[in-house]
């Protein structure tokens, strides 16, 4: 299957057809978090895994900048799709290709001069802080490997194919695998890198697939040419504004959950570096399980409203939008029963600190009850994605994500305290409170109940709006 197009045929099938294979490439991508905390685990240092729990907010943030114009090219490349217009994909994966990569090193060498900065707002030891300056300083010099990566596979996606990027995907974890053992714990007669040797290992695990998938489509995998005369390689500027102000929205959105979550790891910090540790190998380790079958239930939304726009068929991408939400409610709760059923033996999995074990199995614990509204709302995201109606996505996800925050700080330090709570974590303002009438349990809490509310809102969105799949929307992207 070079490619698929989502315009004809049983959509059920064209749903399982594109998202099956995503659902195990985004497994396969949570095998780099979990080869991180394995092999870094191993080392037996608290500090380590607690910078890892730390690092997952930067990275969110730092991967959702980096993704401005691939997300952006993405619905516009679908919908092209969709029309039948294989010039057109050709010309946005062009501008995308090149507006990426000098997007991603600006962004790199700009968060390599602030790392002291960065390192400070997250609220840890100078021991932890140490290990995050390492990990991230190697993933700032990488930012334009993940960002070619978002590129291809965004190309790939937009013309119904995800069973090569999951191949690739594959051959990927096998190299991150074997580079995270050999450089962080040292084999033969390579020493141990430590923490920034797992770095190492994800920056050339996501070039390694980047560049081979972006050989294929040159050699015809999508049936698209992209090979031009330099002059054709110039961006279209008008493309570039496009892709730029629909990946704005879903960026700012995707910046605000990193955020977020670099505030709630603040907050367990003061509980303890292995509550840190715990938050992160519950959420990164763990509850990524579900979000995988969230996010290829959520791409495969992106394509089929992308290229039904595209063909202006509306009603089909509407259904196509609601059938997807439901397969991803259903698989991830399915997933989050597996949470309840056996929280200590699967993280287990990825930390053996008996402290750290109790902070992640209580947090996937909780999080067990809602992982239909996670699911939900994901593949929701997605087709407001494919329909390059990303704006949305800020006042639904973005502003619940940010609710968490005070939500948080009244579960962990109490009512009385949510306020001061609040300003310390969010902002720096003041002392952190000292005082626990909660507890750890209020993280999870105050995640839960805002994903339970931003999945009602999108149910109520896409049963009363429909502007976002107006023609005047798909006409404005395609042309």
């Amino acid at each position: 299957m070079a490619t698929l197009n989502t315009t004809e045929g049983p959509l059920l099938t064209r749903s399982f057809q594109l998202a099956l294979p995503a659902v195990l490439q985004a497994l396969l991508v949570n095998g780099y978090a979990f080869n991180d905390f394995f092999f870094v685990g191993l080392l037996g240092k608290e500090d380590a895994t607690a910078a890892l729990s730390a690092c997952f907010a930067l990275v969110i943030i730092l991967n959702t900048l980096v993704s401005i114009f691939p997300t952006g090219a993405l619905p516009l490349m679908a919908q092209a799709f969709g029309a039948n217009r294989t010039e057109r994909v050709a010309e946005i994966l062009r501008g995308a290709l090149i507006a990426s990569i000098v997007w991603s090193t600006a962004l790199g060498l700009l968060g390599l001069w602030q790392m002291d900065a960065i390192i400070s707002a997250v609220n840890v030891t100078q021991g932890v802080g140490s290990y995050i300056l390492d990990y991230m300083s190697i993933l700032c010099g990488g930012m334009a490997a993940f960002a070619l990566m978002r590129a291809v596979t965004g190309a790939y996606y937009a013309c119904g194919n995800t069973r090569l990027p999951l191949a690739l995907e594959f051959i990927s974890l096998i190299v991150n695998t074997i580079l995270n053992a050999v450089l962080v714990l040292g084999i033969g007669p390579v020493e141990s890198m430590g923490i920034m040797g797992a770095a190492i290992a994800t920056v050339c695990s996501r070039a390694l697939p980047a560049i081979m998938g972006l050989v294929f489509i040159l050699r015809g995998a999508l049936d698209i040419s992209i090979a031009a005369p330099l002059q054709q390689w110039k961006p279209d500027t008008q493309d570039i504004m496009r892709m730029g102000r629909i990946g704005f929205y879903e960026s700012l959105s995707g910046m605000l959950y990193g955020i977020v979550y670099l505030v709630l790891n603040r907050m367990a910090g003061e509980i303890s570096s292995a509550a840190q540790g715990g938050l992160g190998a519950g959420l990164r380790g763990i509850e990524w399980i579900g979000f995988a079958f969230g996010d290829g239930f959520a791409k495969a939304s992106t394509t089929i409203v992308g290229q039904n726009i595209g063909a202006g068929k509306r009603k089909r991408a509407l259904q196509g939008a609601w059938l997807n939400a439901g397969l991803s409610a259903a698989f991830c709760q399915f997933v989050g029963i597996s949470f309840l059923l056996f929280p200590e033996q699967l993280c287990s999995l990825v930390t053996d600190d008996p402290d750290t074990l109790t902070f992640a199995a209580r947090y996937i614990e909780l999080i067990g009850w809602v992982m239909w509204a996670v699911g939900l709302e994901m593949s929701m995201y997605g087709a407001l994605i494919g329909a390059g109606w990303t704006q949305m996505c800020i006042w639904i996800s973005g502003v619940n994500n940010i609710l968490r925050i005070p939500i948080a700080a009244a579960a962990v330090f109490g009512l009385s305290h949510m306020v001061n709570g609040t300003l310390w974590a969010a902002f720096g303002v003041g002392q952190p409170p000292g005082t626990f009438e909660g507890s750890f349990d209020g993280l999870a809490i105050a995640i839960g109940v805002t994903a339970i509310i931003k999945a009602v809102l999108y149910i109520v969105f896409f049963a009363t709006r429909k502007k976002w799949l107006s023609e005047e929307v798909a006409l404005q992207h395609i042309h």
